[in-house]
């Protein structure tokens, strides 16, 4: 019987479910192991080296294909960056891919990165259901001695010991509670069981309990929702849909959508190319920053194009979803649809100018250059969305190529150690940019040997701010940190660092901590 079936009490045998459970078991001793009052680092690379095998092994044949690769190289160059760089978006990073890892193991045939995580998302939570469900049915064993069916499950635990046992321990204490002459009969008992309560560490168990689940949601199989089967029946091309019309008029037919689409088309390139003019003259050519803090201009503004390119694209999907791809006379329809794309990649481009003029002017900081990425992935939306209208492909296309472009960037910010770079770039452009220094002292610890100053050259820092700045520093001080908060605070951070540093388990260990030590130790 192949291994990678549902796990269910009919298709697999006692042997199997024990296999499983004590590979659990196996998985969550070694999690709490490498774990318990531990930070990531090495832990997590030896944590994946364990469980990555015995996922292939469980659901073996398996037969790889791009996406099983891809995920799989991507899982390794996420736990090599936690090893090097170790941030939090890379053991972020690492941590989905394994998840997503597992489902695309369990799930053989994916070819969509949305659908494939989607499914290993269900499947985190299927999972602790499924081998609770799985247990608690009888499973039937058939013995060559006699054809009797003996029935073994959890209900004969349940109704056999627990429950006798948890009614006998209640009656013991109500007993004990009414009467000091039965209480001093089980006294000693009392005690020890006290006793090896107060030598258990309940932490290291729920380590344990947390170590099985994960263990769960790896190693276990359920029924998928229903996006395994949608994926391996989709298809990158449209195929047109023959349909009769009774009626010779049809309000809704292609030439009635195709006029619509010219019309609507027409009318919002007109709009956007207006749009983007007005940019050209004020944003490209001729920005002056007016001293505010450009809140209006980029959070509220970026996020309100981006809404439009996104609608945009909807709008051209929507003209370009059925028949009307394969109708003969949609040439103008196809090419005001490419023009309203292209205008709305030249608003993209203005979107990353806003950005541009932020950092310039206020450095530096995650959701900054998080937009950037965002914006880069949004292009290739656009591309695609341009491909699927040349070349009629399909929805299912797009979900593919976006999906793939996304674990791609996701994989590759990994690499990156940009907690230093913001620190480098942050400080390095002081007489231009505004430094936030509570920001600044929240960076990772890679950062500290950037972040750290002497109060020399922070009062130097603190005057140029105030010179170049054209609004007064003061008053916005309910907010940002002066230059003696600041120092204080980083400098009780570095005094943590090397705390736990010189303290740390080997299993924590990692490069960007070694390298920050070294440094630390050198300043």
């Amino acid at each position: 019987m192949p291994i990678f079936q549902f796990i269910n009490a009919e298709n697999l045998s006692l042997m199997k479910k024990k296999q499983i459970v004590l590979l659990n078991l196996l998985t969550a001793i070694i999690f709490a192991l490498l774990f318990y009052k531990n930070y990531v680092g090495l832990n997590l690379l030896l944590f994946e080296i364990l469980v990555v095998p015995i996922m292939i092994y469980l659901n073996k044949p398996v037969k790889f294909n791009k996406l099983n690769i891809s995920v799989l190289a991507g899982l390794g160059i996420s736990a090599i960056m936690v090893l090097i760089l170790n941030t939090s978006w890379s053991i972020f990073v690492n941590i989905i891919t394994l998840f997503t890892l597992s489902g695309v193991l369990a799930y053989q045939g994916f070819r969509s990165y949305i659908h494939a995580f989607a499914e290993s998302f269900f499947r985190l939570f299927s999972s602790q259901i499924s081998i609770l469900l799985d247990w608690g049915e009888p499973v039937i064993i058939n013995t060559q001695k006699d054809n009797k069916k003996n029935k073994f499950g959890i209900n004969k635990v349940v109704y056999l010991i627990i429950i006798p046992f948890s009614v006998l321990i209640l009656f013991i204490v109500l007993y004990t509670s009414a009467s000091s002459k039965f209480y001093a009969q089980f006294e000693e008992i009392f005690s020890a069981f006290q006793r090896f309560l107060e030598s258990i560490d309940f932490l290291f168990i729920i380590f344990i309990i947390f170590g099985s689940i994960v263990a769960n949601a790896l190693y276990m199989k359920t029924k998928p929702v229903g996006l395994h089967n949608l994926d391996l029946n989709s298809k990158d091309n449209l195929f047109r849909i023959r349909k009769r019309n009774y009626i010779n008029f049809k309000p809704t037919g292609l030439k009635m959508q195709y006029l619509s689409g010219v019309v609507l088309l027409a009318s919002l390139n007109f709009l956007i190319m207006y749009f983007n003019i007005l940019d050209f003259i004020y944003l490209w050519f001729g920005f002056e920053w007016d001293g505010t803090f450009l809140k209006e201009f980029v959070h509220e503004g970026t996020w309100v194009l981006v809404f439009s390119i996104f609608l945009s694209a909807g709008i051209a999907l929507f003209f370009f979803r059925r028949n009307l791809n394969f109708y003969s006379k949609n040439k103008w329809l196809k090419r005001l649809t490419i023009l309203w794309i292209a205008q709305n990649m030249i608003m993209l481009v203005s979107v990353v100018l806003r950005n541009y003029w932020y950092i310039h002017y206020f450095g530096l900081a995650y959701k900054r250059i998080a937009v950037l990425f965002f914006l880069l992935l949004t292009l290739v939306g656009l591309i695609t969305i341009i491909i699927k209208i040349t070349n009629i492909k399909s929805s299912y296309y797009l979900w593919k190529v976006n999906g793939f472009a996304l674990f791609t960037v996701l994989v590759l910010t990994t690499c990156v150690n940009w907690d230093l770079h913001i620190a480098k770039y942050n400080f390095k452009h002081y007489n231009r940019s505004l430094i936030d220094f509570r920001f600044m002292a929240k960076l990772n610890n890679s950062a500290l040997p950037y972040t750290i100053k002497t109060l020399e050259e922070l009062e130097e820092i603190n005057k140029i701010q105030e010179e170049a700045m054209p609004f007064e520093l003061s008053e916005h001080r309910s907010y940002l940190w002066d230059i003696y908060t600041y120092q204080v605070e980083v400098l009780e951070k570095r005094h943590r660092f090397v705390e736990r540093y010189e303290n740390m388990n080997w299993l924590e260990w990692n490069l960007a901590d070694y390298q920050t030590y070294q440094k630390l130790q050198n300043m």
